[in-house]
């Protein structure tokens, strides 16, 4: 009865007076369903002038963030994001970093809007470290990237992983990649509340999604709408791919852009697999050492292009490139010669 009366009051204020007129009405009210429906005429009018109302409102509402405790509590902060990202402007970073753990994606899409400044690098640093989904840790990366961050860049080259992988054959083989598996939830917020959105990033960009940085990973954030009473579907993903292995990709693409390289170009860089014809081990030794040879010289090159743009300060810096041999010869009468790991000493 009070939902219903709620959702008739909020109605007839919409019949009666613009939504910014609204705006600024219901944020005084007593109960969260009516602040929230004040975020959403906010939202709804897109005022610049109402920005400050729905930050301040956001300051107050701290002590709501426990996304379990309260659903309402969680429902109207989910409404103030909503309509913060519907304003355009920028926002205070004190502001919405304290609703970082349960509402990321939300004040990356915010943080999207002015992502330089010494304490925005500090923070994306830090919330870098965190465990996330891969397209919010790319997008973490990308805003690091465009600040520009030298301890980033610092961190990427020091972090980087860099392995070939060598397959050995007689015959001709195929290859498969990874899988991905998702599962679906319903989300719906408590009865009388506004339409609210949820907010989620993704790596590949569907009808209707949003850019939210374009380099060097494109990555997009889509607006799921929960209707007043209703749900929605809500899908996630989880690829079979290890993450470490996943994590040092975002890398050799982040890492990649210093000298404009292809996403392709750089797993070929940075992670190679090669398929070796056998026709004897000296050959296959031989061809090995050459394709290791190479690709130590061209990360010392690109490394080396880094520091003379002040990226970083990689002198004396050891990378390694870790090696693995699979040997899938019908005829394995002949071992295969091993392959050792490379060091790379950057000058």
């Amino acid at each position: 009865m009070l939902a219903a009366l709620g959702l008739g009051v909020a109605c007839a204020y919409a019949q009666l007076a613009p939504p910014a007129d609204q705006a600024r009405r219901l944020p005084q009210a007593q109960s969260l369903r009516d602040k929230a429906w004040g975020a959403w005429f906010a939202g709804v009018s897109h005022d610049p002038a109402l920005r400050e109302p729905l930050l301040a409102q956001l300051r107050v509402a701290q002590s709501l963030r426990d996304p379990e405790g309260d659903p309402e509590g969680y429902a109207y902060i989910q409404a103030l994001f909503d309509s913060l990202i519907q304003i355009p402007g920028p926002i205070p970073t004190d502001v919405i970093l304290p609703f970082e753990a349960s509402w990321r994606a939300q004040v990356l899409i915010l943080l999207s809007r002015n992502p330089g400044g010494p304490e925005n690098e500090s923070n994306l640093l830090a919330m870098r470290e965190e465990s996330m989904p891969d397209p919010e840790w790319a997008a973490v990366n990308d805003l690091l990237f465009s600040v520009p961050s030298k301890a980033f860049f610092q961190r990427t080259l020091q972090e980087i992983r860099i392995t070939h992988a060598f397959v050995v054959v007689d015959r001709e083989v195929g290859f498969c990649g990874g899988t991905t598996a998702c599962g679906s939830s319903t989300r719906r917020f408590p009865k009388g509340f506004p339409p609210v959105a949820l907010y989620q990033l993704q790596a590949e960009m569907a009808p209707g999604d949003a850019l939210l940085v374009d380099r060097p990973v494109a990555i997009y954030y889509r607006r799921i709408v929960v209707p007043t009473d209703g749900e929605v579907e809500w899908n996630e993903c989880e690829s079979s791919t290890v993450p470490t292995e996943l994590r040092q990709t975002w890398l050799a693409r982040f890492f990649s852009a210093i000298d404009w390289l292809s996403i392709q170009q750089a797993e070929q860089l940075f992670h190679p697999q090669t398929v070796i014809e056998w026709h004897g081990a000296a050959q296959a030794a031989a061809e090995m050492e050459g394709l290791l040879a190479r690709q130590a010289a061209s990360i010392q090159t690109l490394v080396g292009h880094a520091q003379q743009r002040e990226l970083v300060q990689a002198s004396g810096m050891r990378l390694s490139i870790k090696t693995t041999m699979e040997d899938v010869r019908r005829d394995r009468s002949v071992p295969a010669p091993p392959v050792a790991s490379r060091e790379i000493v950057i000058r």
